[in-house]
Parts: C-alpha cells; structure tokens; sequence
C-alpha cells in the first residue's frame, strides 16, 4: 500500500478487504458520487465569477468529505488526491491564494480523476477485488496542485494600493461623462489638480454604476443558482429514469423468459400432435394453435429487445460473416408463410457485392426478419423481395465497405401522412392496420435503431395501394481478398451443363440467371412462355445442339400453363433424358395432382437461392452433394440416436414432459433433475453420453452446475444450455463456465437430433 506521507506520490491500485461485504465500499462511492455532481456544479459558477465565495466552500466541502471516506477506508490514492487539492482550496477560502482560470481547471482536472477512480473501484468489487481496465496515475495532478501550493507559502493577503489623482481639466457643458473620463485619464501624467465639484459628481456617477453592476452581479448570480438546482434536478430524474428502464428491462427480460418456456411447451405439443391422426376440423385448430403461439412468439421476442434498447443495453458484435448465407436462411425461414398466397418471392445479389464482411449478423438479420415479413403480412398477390449491392455513389471511407438494402413489395402501401411517424415506437399506419394484420408496432423501430446503430440510415417511399420500397445502408467492415476461401457450392455442379428457365417473372429469370453462371453452368435457355419453351427446344433439335439437361419451370405461369407445358415434353420420348423441376411460391407443390400427373423430378421454392439450386441440380442428376457445415436431412433422418443415454436438468415440469416424448421418439434414454444439485448426485452416479441443461433453476442454476461439473467433479460429458432467453450475453457466459452447444426454446424434434448426433455422433 502507498505511504500518503510520502514526498513523492507513487500510483498504487487499492487492495480491496471484501471479507464483510462490499456494502460500505458501494455506499462510500455513491455517496462520492453525489458529492461529485454537486462539485460540478459549483466549478460552473466559478468558471465565470471567481470569486464567489459560497461556490468555493462547496467544492472545499466536497472534497473534505470523500477525503475523510477515503482515509477511513484506505483508498490511499482518492485520500492523497482530495487532500492535497481541499489544501489548495483552503488556502483560496483564506484569500491567500487567489482563484484563477489556472487554479479552477486544477480543481476540474481534479474531479474528473476522482469520477475515474471512484468507476474503477466499482469495477473492482463488481469483479471480487479484480481490475481489469488500466489504472489512472493521478501523481502528475497530485504535483501539479503540490506545486500550485509551494508557490503560495509564505504568503499573506496583498495589501491594495491606494493612489490619489488629482489632475485640473477644462470640460465643456454637453460633454458625457465617458468622454469626461477619457480626458482625465489622459491628463492625469500631468498631475494637475481637480476641481472638489468635479470629482464628487464623477464619484457620485461611479457609485451609481458600481450599485447597478453589483445589483446585476446578485442577480446573475441568483439566476446562476436556479439554473445549478435545474441541472441538478434534471441529473436526479434522468438517473432515476435510468434507474426505473433497468428495472424495466430485467423485468421485462424474466418475464419474456417465463412466457417463451410456457411458448416452448405449447408449440412442442402442437407439433407432437400434428404428427398423430386428427380430423380436418381438429388439424385446421391445431394450426390455429401454432399460429397464435409463433406470432406470440414474435411478440416477446420484439419486447425483449426493444427493453435493451430502452436500457441502453444494445451491443454489437463485430464479426466476420458471410451476408448471403444470412439472407438466404432469412428467406428460407420467411417463405413459408407465402404458402396461401399467390407471391413471387425474389433475392437479387449484384454481381459486385463483397459477401464476407465484418458486422453484426445477428441484427443484420432482424432487419431482414421484419420488413420482410412487413412486406408479406401486407402484401396478398404480386411480388416482393430484397436486392443487395454495393453502394458505390456512397464515399468508401476508413476501410468501410457501403452495402445498399432494398426491400420492395406490391402491397397496400402506407399513407403519406403516415410516413414519418413509421419508425416510432408502438405506431402503425392505423387503428385497423393493428386490429386486420396484428403487431405491436416496434418492428420498424427496432430496424431504424439496429441501422443507425451500425451507422447507417434507412429510408421509405409508399404508394397507396401500390407498394412499400424501404432501402437502407449500412457500412460494414470488409475482409482481405487473402482470407476469403474458395466457394465450395461451386464445386457441387458438373462442368458443361445447359439448363432452360421459363419464367414470365424479370425478377425469377434474372436471379436464377446470375446463380446459374455463378456455379459455373455453360448454357442457359431463357423462355418466358411454353410455346417459346416449346420452339427453343425444336430450334436446339434441328440445329443439332445439345438439349438443356434440365429444364426450371416456374409454377406461376398463368393458368396451368406450367404443368400442360411439363406433361407435353413428358409425353415425348425425345425428351425422355430431359429432367423437370417445378420452381413454386407453395412449399406445399409436390402432393398436388397437377405435380404429380406432370412427372417432375423436384421442386425448389422461391426466391432462387444459390446453395439450394445447386443441391437440386445434383439430386436429378443422381449425383451426391458435397459436405456442408449443417447435418442434410437426408443424412439426419439416417442416423440413429438409440441407446444414447441423457440427463435433463429442467424445472419446467411441461418442458420434461416434452422432451421425455421427444427422447422416446429418437429412442435415448434419459434421467430428469428439476436443479443443479440433483444434476450433479446424478453425474457422480452414473455415465451419460450428453446433459440437456436449463439455466434457470431454483437452487443451483445451470451456470453454476456447469463450473461445478467441470471444475470440481472433471466431467467432460457433452453440456447443451436450454434457455428461454435467447441473448447474445447469455451464449457467451455458457462457453464461458464449460458448455459445448446452446439450444433457444423454443425447439423441434429435429433440432434436438441434430444436436445430439453433433454431440456425441461426431
């Protein structure tokens, strides 16, 4: 510990005794803290009026308290830095030492250390007596103020001198008394005598004036303090108010918890009953049900985060990602509910656009999420879709790289008295927009604060009854040519391949255009009816060329234009070599009788993604797609989970419940702990091959039992956190303690087996 006596002062981070608590500590520095704004305030009157004596014995005041605090307990670095300046102020109480821009900029300096001290004692008992920010050498300030007080010793109050002018002056009758003034003074070299009259009138004018200024001064100064108690009340409300959103957001963030876990349960039923035998009339409720429970979803969801912004809880990571696989899983989530509407879904990525880049995918993709889903919430017929590319009339600045969003649809379109009340918290269009279309009205807010978040800015033009474009900008950081690897997925289709497209839609025709070329297909036929389908085919026969390999037809030709078109060249054997793939909006394509009767190989939906045009392609063609990241279903569905053998640590009684029929389904076996301690007498007892494990739990968590299993018991077993909570934050403490995977409620079947063959599988 630093000797406070010492001659020079050495910077010494404090050791904490936490032995009793932090309670004192945490009061001293609120207490400080207080004292600090008061501090402040007065430092703001002083910086104009110098000499204002109550503001001075203010300040002196503040600083005399926390020294005292500091002292009695041992903060050696606060007690050193307020004793030496409540010295100086002393001395300027006294009128020994005179208040000066020189000396207030000391004492503000002087403040601002203290300020950082007081957050980095904070940060130490937040983090058990630890400190991991750099600590703040206040030894220069110290000697700073030790100087200021050296040059004062020895002093006592200067006396003020007094002379006395006395100069004779000739004035004329209309002259001023400034310009009466002036003449004296410049004759007062001269020494010449004034006349009593004369004088007495000038110091009879300059009492006045001296009254006046003096009656100003009061009132300035007056008006000073009411403006200081303003300030203060306004810091009092604002850290009240900040006070009331925290306990807003953890409110709101237990509570969102509870209802996903009960959502968990819901939609998990749902699905377990959707698989079972159910009479028209019982399937149509039950899809009621999962309706209403993802749309509940949503909701919380949306809650959740507009809570962090509230609270200032918003963070962003700073990542490497790739942006066209975050659009294509957007969309993939998303088509589905196109599957009762008569939409073409398009995603065009220019052929300039960097796709690795360095951001945010996580916020990325929840401004994808809702106005994309805006846009298919309010839109019945037409078309909709998203187009990216590089922002190239935006400078490109600080190794930024400017990526241009559009999203357009065909729907109602928003009134133009509308338009710029969009983006505000709980608002829509209308009264009947919320009650025909639900929400709650925070999608575009979240969108506008997660953009200009990433230091971008989003834009929105509407036509009543027409459509909606939104176009938004976001920088991001861009990757070096040397990190980004080899596209794999255009390795998955053979080399030399023709295909045909016939599609009536510009957008469907130049997506699926640019992916084609993109995996490296040597012809592409373009037709945008069956009887140009028809002629190219004849032309390509008679000229001797080689026929397109397989032929894209989109399903919303008019009419049944596409399936008479696939029955035709079905129907003739010249064609027998030629596969067909409908390209449909409806998920539901393939158990239909027009599908069925037109003999097509495959299906893919709309929008064309890349990846997914590959896979068809060499599915028809019989050859077997490379190794991805993610498990196939088709791989999934072929691996076993039998004999596997499970722990699950789960409160919810519904939630075990669920995942008892999920683990029967996959044939493991499993054991159940409702918390952390009943986990762990089961680990010390028996082998598992993975632990399925809830974060919050009464008694003991699943973070807790997680480091206790690691650290104390050394079991390596497999540990997958379940939680309602889907939080960036949360992810990062379970790798943090020792877990292996993370799995948001709520989940599927499917998601279960995948994660369990990853765990213990692979």
């Amino acid at each position: 510990m630093t000797n406070p006596e010492a001659k020079d002062f050495a910077a010494q981070i404090p050791i904490l005794d936490l032995s009793e608590g932090t309670e004192m500590l945490n009061d001293f520095s609120r207490e400080a803290q207080r004292h600090l704004i008061s501090a402040r305030n007065s430092l703001l009157i002083l910086e104009s009026v110098s000499t204002d004596k109550e503001s001075i014995e203010n300040v002196f005041k503040t600083f005399h308290t926390i020294k005292g605090l500091a002292d009695f307990l041992k903060l050696h670095d606060i007690f050193w830095l307020t004793g030496k300046v409540e010295m100086m102020l002393d001395l300027i109480r006294k009128d020994i030492l005179s208040c000066e821009t020189q000396t207030v900029h000391l004492v503000n300096e002087a403040v601002k250390s203290l300020q950082r001290l007081l957050e980095l004692l904070d940060e130490q008992i937040a983090n058990d007596g630890k400190l991991k920010s750099p600590y703040l050498d206040v030894g220069p300030l110290v000697k700073l103020v030790q100087d200021m007080l050296n040059s004062a010793e020895g002093t006592t109050i200067p006396a003020k001198p007094i002379t006395r002018i006395l100069p004779k002056i000739n004035f004329e009758p209309d002259m001023t008394l400034y310009q009466k003034v002036d003449d004296l003074v410049k004759v007062a070299k001269d020494d010449v005598k004034i006349e009593k009259p004369l004088l007495k009138e000038l110091l009879s004018n300059f009492h006045d004036l001296s009254n006046e200024l003096k009656e100003a001064q009061g009132k300035l100064h007056e008006r000073q303090r009411e403006l200081i108690k303003e300030r203060e009340l306004a810091i009092k409300l604002t850290q009240q108010a900040q006070t009331e959103a925290r306990s807003k957001s953890e409110y709101l963030a237990n509570m969102s918890h509870e209802i996903r876990t009960l959502i968990n349960a819901i939609l998990g039923f749902a699905s377990l009953l959707r698989e079972s035998t159910l009479a028209d009339k019982q399937r149509d409720h039950l899809q009621t049900i999962t309706v209403s429970g993802k749309m509940l979803l949503e909701i919380v969801n949306d809650i959740l985060d507009f809570s962090k912004v509230e609270a200032g809880k918003l963070k962003l990571e700073n990542i490497e990602f790739n942006l066209e696989h975050i659009t294509e899983e957007v969309f993939k989530i998303l088509r589905s509910r196109t599957t009762n509407k008569c939409i073409n879904l398009y995603l065009t990525i220019e052929e300039d656009t960097p796709l690795l880049l360095i951001g945010d995918p996580t916020r990325t993709k929840q401004i994808f999420m809702n106005l994309l889903d805006n846009a298919i919430k309010f839109t019945e017929t037409g078309e909709l879709g998203m187009t990216i590319g590089r922002a190239n009339d935006v400078l490109q600045r600080d190794g930024s790289v400017w990526i241009r969003f559009v999203v357009k649809d065909s729907g109602i379109g928003i009134p133009a008295n509308k338009i710029n009340s969009l983006f505000q918290s709980f608002n829509q269009a209308s009264d009947s927009t919320a009650r025909v279309y639900g929400g709650t009205g925070l999608g575009l807010a979240l969108c506008k604060t997660f953009v200009e978040k990433m230091g971008g800015n989003i834009d929105v033009e509407s036509i009543l009854g027409k459509g909606t474009t939104f176009t938004f900008l976001i920088p991001f950081g861009s990757v070096p040519s040397t990190k980004i690897a080899e596209d794999p997925i255009k390795n998955l289709v053979p080399a030399g391949l023709t295909v045909m497209i016939v599609t009536a839609h510009e957008k469907t025709m130049e997506t699926f255009s640019s992916n084609a070329k993109k995996l490296n297909v040597k012809d592409i036929l373009i037709a945008k009816t069956a009887k140009q389908a028809t002629e190219a085919l004849l032309k390509k026969e008679s000229d001797g060329e080689f026929l397109p390999s397989i032929i894209f037809i989109d399903t919303m030709l008019p009419g049944k234009e596409a399936f008479m078109l696939a029955y035709k060249i079905r129907q003739q054997d010249k064609y027998n070599k030629i596969y067909l793939v409908a390209i449909a909006c409806d998920g539901r394509i393939e158990v239909s009788d027009d599908y069925q009767q037109a003999s097509f190989a495959s299906s893919m939906m709309k929008p064309i993604i890349r990846q997914e045009l590959a896979e068809t392609i060499t599915r028809v063609l019989a050859q077997k797609p490379t190794d991805h990241r993610v498990i196939a279903p088709m791989v999934l569905q072929k691996i076993s989970c039998a004999g596997v053998r499970v722990l699950v640590v789960e409160d919810s009684l519904p939630n075990q419940e669920l995942l008892k029929i999920h683990l029967e389904t996959l044939e493991c076996t499993s054991d159940y702990a409702i918390n952390g301690k009943e986990a762990i007498d089961l680990l010390k007892a028996n082998k598992y091959d993975i632990c399925l494990m809830d974060l919050q739990m009464p008694i003991m968590g699943g973070l807790e039992t997680t480091k206790i299993i690691r650290t104390e018991l050394k079991n390596s077993v497999p540990i997958i956190a379940l939680t309602a909570a889907e939080i960036q934050e949360e992810r990062e403490k379970c790798f943090t303690v020792g877990m292996n995977d993370y799995l948001a409620k709520p989940f599927g079947i499917d998601e279960l087996k995948e994660i369990i063959i990853k765990c213990t599988k692979m």
